[in-house]
């Protein structure tokens, strides 16, 4: 079952708020692009981290380099569904479900994920992680279908991940800093 789920990482945001990469944080002795992707690794087939034009990740462990695709952005500064139309042709054709995630999810645990893997059934298109009555985009699950109009709604200069849930079924799940 693994073989059919994907992630796509998304490690090249701007940082505006907090003024650094935050792929490169360290919690625990490892920065959180490594965390995430040591979390991942049970749970999904390959991930593809998405960087932005011209940065440099942190260093990633050898055993990790093997299972990962990096990607990075064809057009700087538009967002999460820029990081979404480049990895989605760098995923299998294999993978129908895929986790969109950020980089900087210090609470994101394995069991989270797994929670989220088994919420999708028939019934859901997306599960996202809600905090607070908001719900977050870039910490859910997808099938595949539900990303690939990015493009057309960068085409047509919108920007918000939202945008893709129009028309889709989606099961909300309170998010792991809220329990």
């Amino acid at each position: 079952m693994k073989k059919q789920y994907g992630a796509i990482l998304l490690a090249g945001g701007l940082s505006s708020r907090m003024g650094r990469d935050k792929a490169s944080l360290e919690i625990g002795g490892r920065t959180m692009l490594e965390r995430l992707l040591l979390i991942l690794r049970p749970l999904v087939a390959e991930t593809v981290v998405m960087r932005a034009p011209g940065q440099i990740l942190p260093r990633i462990s050898r055993e990790l380099q093997d299972w990962i695709k990096l990607g990075t952005d064809s057009v700087a500064e538009r967002g999460p569904l820029q990081g979404i139309v480049d990895a989605l042709p760098l995923l299998s054709s294999e993978i129908d479900k895929v986790f969109l995630l950020t980089c900087d999810l210090p609470y994101l645990t394995e069991e989270w994920l797994q929670t989220l893997r088994d919420i999708m059934t028939d019934e859901y298109d997306i599960v996202c992680t809600e905090e607070e009555n908001i719900t977050n985009p870039l910490l859910a699950l997808y099938r595949r279908p539900v990303l690939e109009p990015a493009a057309e709604l960068l085409a047509e200069g919108k920007r918000r991940p939202i945008l893709l849930w129009d028309g889709w079924r989606m099961a909300r799940l309170s998010s792991p800093e809220e329990t």
